[in-house]
């Protein structure tokens, strides 16, 4: 190690600080880089300035050259053909003007001036009227109307005879492009004779401009004073005959002013430098030369772009230098920076400081060894440590013989202070050495008051363990008589316990001391839970209090509630207190009465009926979620307030009535609320009252099921129910009515049939005879059919009388089977009676049975098969629906049956079954047999027997034989 810095730290004559200078100097090298970088900027853009204007003129001088060569060439050019024309034309005028032309003449002599002039493809003359008088390529000439033309128009109007440079136009003839150059023909007397055109061939200039192999990106364009544009190169017909003074005509008539210009020009058809040209000569032409920007500055860039480089390279260059130059002055001020800090730290430390050398004399002394030595700086430096520090010199050599091996040592000694004071010190000594010589470094605290301090400790400590062994009598009385299990744990091992701890899990104070808390826990999972549970709450300064899963001696589990807090406030690795109480009675009692409140919660809020319960002071104490929708408000903001707030006082004192009398003799009742949309529903209230231990009411409860759908469909139905008995009333009356109407005529008319029947001979077979007999059957059932109407309308206004009485059954079935034999007799149908059983008893209106048994019979007969037979059997049973006695019959035929779906069906009003044998009748005899045997008690039903045929079965109440009863009655 390099000690050099030590005599510059420690030296009696400190260096002056270094760190003002290195300022400066960092200072101007920083005013040094921005001038070099200024100049160095300055220097490469008037380099570049200057390169580019030179590239500007070097470009505009080979621009203009080109626009002069070019302009020559056109001169010439359109020059020789203005002599041609000329020529022409003077002939044309000494021939006789255009009315004498010979067309032949004239086409020998323009063909001759075209052969010898190649930029002219033809020349052409036109006559007063615009037609086509002579071709110079064409003999004889086509009449080609060229009087549309607008040069045609111009000398027609314009008496000058000088050349004009018309735009490039397709001529008619030959359909080509061509630059017309048109001039006047005039008469003798100058009047307007006629046009002569010479069509200038674009191909003789571009085949020129070719050959002058131009660079890429250098375009021609050949205008006319007047900025239309007469040919460009390369050839862009699409833009042949525009006029570019449109574009910007200030901007063009300015660059007329003078013959060259040179500008720059950006626009849609690219960025570009343009050379213009204005001819000198009589042809009014103006010559423009475009060269690309990009070719023309190529250079101009790619030397910029060289300049640039070497100009970054240099300044980078420059830049590392002066950035490495800045980083060292920056290390030598933090240097100088930290030797002046520690050099203040280590002079004002609150520790003593001091190094000697390897004979032990002392170098440096801080000045707080000096304070509390009571020796100056200058009588330290005199001193050794031997004179200082310890008891003897022998000190001295065996900390420095210490130090040679290990390097660095702490132990303690003592301050020999200048007034005799001896001060104890805790050294810490280190040995530094270089190459040459070491020195030791050693750092002195007084310990005066920590010695002080432990001393009151221990006495403190032996006071302190007299009165932990008296609290640990009295803690083992307390938690001997407490009746709730605790433990003492640490380290997560249990230490102490009590007698209520071994009652509850069974386990004996020697057998659990020392054991883990994992022991009695449920598993290893549940303890992990609890126990960072626990940590997390004693480490906040906190109680914890938790239920958790305990297992027992036995190994037998239960529920405890766990409280945990630190045997020490702040510091719980000296240990845990836990209280522990068997909590499986209330767990399971709070378990039951948790369901209890789910399944009632679960059903309040399930139903669809509003739910609301008050206690004594009328505040809402439970709402169920059909009330919130009803109402449009929360739960939360509902419970607490009073029905009068949410309803209004009127509407809660009907609802809630003060008077728990009137809740308790009305258990439902009727009342119509507002809902959310402002409506008003009515809804039927039912109540309920809970009462406290005295039997004073505490809570009220009511249900409110909203029946506004209920009345509305009650309201339906009233006015159906009014409607149809209405419309009943109306039928039975129309029916009634129609039937007496019907029954007079009716009479007469079988009274008649009766009466002729006895006046043309009953023996007789004439035809009167028949007819009267067909007369009277007709009759009869037309009056069949008026008594089932008559009777429907009875029964549907419910004033059908019976005359009931007792009978019994076997006779009344014999009158209907003698009223029937006529019928049986022309079908040749058997009918069986079981006269054998049993005489059944009944009470009944014999007519009126007697009635629906021939309804039976008349059907059995005409759904019968002739020559086949009806069985009637007779029964007496328990009524399969009410279990009541019971007699009744059956009347069974051998027809086709009744269709499965119509067996109900043939009992409504005006219906037959699908399978009868032809239409007939009203469909009236069944419903109304069936109406008799309802008002009798009894009932009537069809069925289809297994072996064919169908089956009818009625019933009647049975009634006691009585020995009085006689035979008619």
């Amino acid at each position: 190690m390099n000690l050099h810095w030590f005599d510059q730290l420690f030296s009696k004559h400190p260096h002056p600080d270094a760190r003002p200078l290195l300022r400066r100097l960092r200072q101007g090298v920083l005013v040094f880089y921005a001038l070099t970088l200024l100049i160095v900027l300055l220097a490469v853009a008037w380099i570049s300035y200057a390169d580019y204007q030179g590239t500007l003129r070097s470009a505009e001088r080979q621009a203009l050259s080109l626009a002069r060569s070019l302009d020559e060439h056109a001169t010439r050019s359109l020059v020789s053909v203005e002599q041609a024309m000329q020529n022409v034309a003077e002939d044309v005028e000494r021939a006789g003007g255009m009315n004498s032309l010979d067309e032949h003449w004239a086409h020998e002599r323009m063909k001759g001036k075209v052969e010898l002039t190649p930029q002219i493809r033809a020349i052409i003359v036109m006559n007063s009227r615009g037609t086509l008088a002579a071709h110079g390529l064409e003999y004889p000439t086509r009449r080609v109307d060229l009087s549309d033309r607008a040069y045609f128009a111009y000398h027609r109007s314009h008496n000058d005879v000088r050349l004009r440079i018309g735009e490039p136009i397709i001529s008619r003839t030959d359909y080509k492009w061509l630059i017309p150059l048109t001039r006047r023909i005039n008469t003798a007397d100058s009047q307007f004779d006629g046009v002569m055109l010479s069509g200038v061939e674009p191909d003789y200039f571009l085949r020129f401009y070719d050959s002058l192999q131009l660079e890429r990106g250098t375009s021609i364009q050949l205008l006319r004073t007047d900025g239309v544009l007469l040919l460009n190169h390369p050839l862009d017909i699409t833009q042949l005959g525009k006029n570019l003074r449109d574009n910007d005509s200030a901007s063009f008539d300015a660059l007329q002013l003078n013959r060259t210009a040179f500008f720059r020009d950006q626009s849609a058809e690219g960025d570009h430098f343009v050379a213009q040209l204005v001819s000198a000569s009589s042809v009014p032409v103006i010559v423009r030369v475009k060269l690309d920007t990009e070719r023309v500055l190529a250079k101009f860039v790619t030397d910029t772009r060289m300049r640039v480089a070497l100009s970054s390279l240099i300044l980078v260059a420059l830049s590392l230098m002066l950035f490495v130059l800045l980083r060292q002055i920056r290390h030598v001020e933090e240097s100088e920076s930290r030797l002046q800090l520690t050099q203040f730290a280590m002079d004002e430390s609150p520790e003593m400081i001091l190094w000697c050398d390897s004979g032990g004399h002392l170098q440096y002394a801080n000045r707080r060894l000096a304070e509390v030595s009571q020796f100056s700086a200058s009588e330290l430096l005199s001193m050794g440590f031997g004179e200082l520090i310890g008891d003897s010199e022998q000190r001295w050599e065996q900390l420095e013989n210490t130090l040679r091996i290990v390097g660095r040592q702490s132990q303690e000694s003592v301050l020999r202070c200048k007034n005799g004071q001896r001060v104890p010190l805790e050294l810490t000594a280190a040995r530094i050495s270089d190459k040459h010589r070491h020195y030791l470094c050693i750092t002195a605290r007084d310990i005066s008051e920590r010695l002080a301090a432990e001393e009151e400790l221990r006495r403190h400590r032996d006071h302190l363990q007299e009165m932990v062994t008296e609290r640990t009598a009295e803690v083992r009385t307390v938690l001997d008589a407490n009746p709730l299990a605790i433990v003492l744990s640490v380290q997560e091992h249990m230490q102490l316990v009590n007698p209520a701890f071994e009652a509850l899990f069974g386990y004996g104070m020697s057998s659990i001391n020392g054991l883990p808390e994992r022991l009695i826990h449920a598993s290893e999972e549940s303890y992990s839970q609890t126990r960072r549970a626990i940590e997390n709450r004693v480490a906040l300064g906190g109680t914890y209090r938790g239920e958790a899963e305990l297992r027992r001696s036995d190994g037998s589990m239960f529920w405890a509630m766990l409280f945990a807090r630190a045997l020490v406030p702040n510091e719980p690795e000296r240990g845990l207190v836990f209280i522990i109480e068997d909590v499986t009675a209330q767990r399971t009692a709070a378990l039951a009465l948790r369901q209890s409140e789910q399944l009632k919660r679960s059903v309040l809020d399930t139903t669809a009926d509003s739910f609301a319960l008050i206690d004594r002071q009328r505040r809402f104490v439970d709402v169920n979620q059909a009330l919130c929708l009803q109402l449009g408000i929360s739960r939360g903001a509902l419970l607490g307030q009073t029905p009068e707030a949410v309803w209004g006082e009127a509407i809660a004192g009907r609802l809630f009535p003060q008077d728990d009398k009137q809740l308790s003799a009305t258990a439902r009742r009727e009342i119509i609320l507002p809902i959310q949309d402002g409506q008003r529903h009515p809804f039927m209230v039912s109540y309920g009252l809970i009462p406290d231990d005295r039997g004073e009411t505490e809570y009220v409860f009511a249900f409110l099921s909203d029946i506004s759908r209920q009345k509305e469909i009650e309201k339906t139905l009233l006015e159906a129910k009014e409607a149809a008995e209405a419309a009943s009333h109306a039928k039975s009356t129309f029916l009634t009515n129609m039937s007496h109407e019907l029954r007079t005529p009716m009479h007469a008319i079988l009274s008649f049939s009766e009466m002729g029947l006895h006046k043309s001979g009953a023996n007789e077979a004439s035809e009167l005879a028949r007819y009267f007999e067909r007369i009277q059957n007709a009759g009869k059932r037309l009056l069949a059919l008026l008594n089932d109407l008559l009777d429907m309308s009875r029964l549907e206004a419910d004033k059908m009388s019976y005359d009931k009485a007792r009978h019994y059954l076997q006779n009344t079935v014999q009158a209907a089977i003698a009223e029937v034999s006529s019928l049986t007799m022309a079908k040749a149908l058997s009918l069986l009676n079981n006269d054998s059983y049993p005489r059944l008893l009944a009470t009944y209106d014999k007519a009126r049975l007697t009635q629906v048994l021939i309804n039976l019979l008349s059907n059995a007969i005409k759904f019968s098969p002739a020559k086949s037979s009806i069985e009637i059997d007779y029964l007496s049973e328990a009524d399969p629906v009410t279990g009541q006695p019971v007699v009744g019959l059956t009347v069974r035929d051998h027809g086709p049956g009744i269709p499965e779906g119509e067996l109900e069906l043939i009992f409504d009003s005006f219906e037959q079954s699908s399978k009868a044998p032809s239409p007939g009748g009203t469909g009236l005899g069944l419903t109304i047999s069936r109406r008799i045997m309802l008002d009798h008690g009894g009932s009537i039903c069809a069925a289809n027997h297994p072996d064919g045929g169908a089956v009818f079965t009625i019933r009647l109440p049975a009634e006691a034989p009585s020995p009085a009863l006689t035979e008619h009655a």
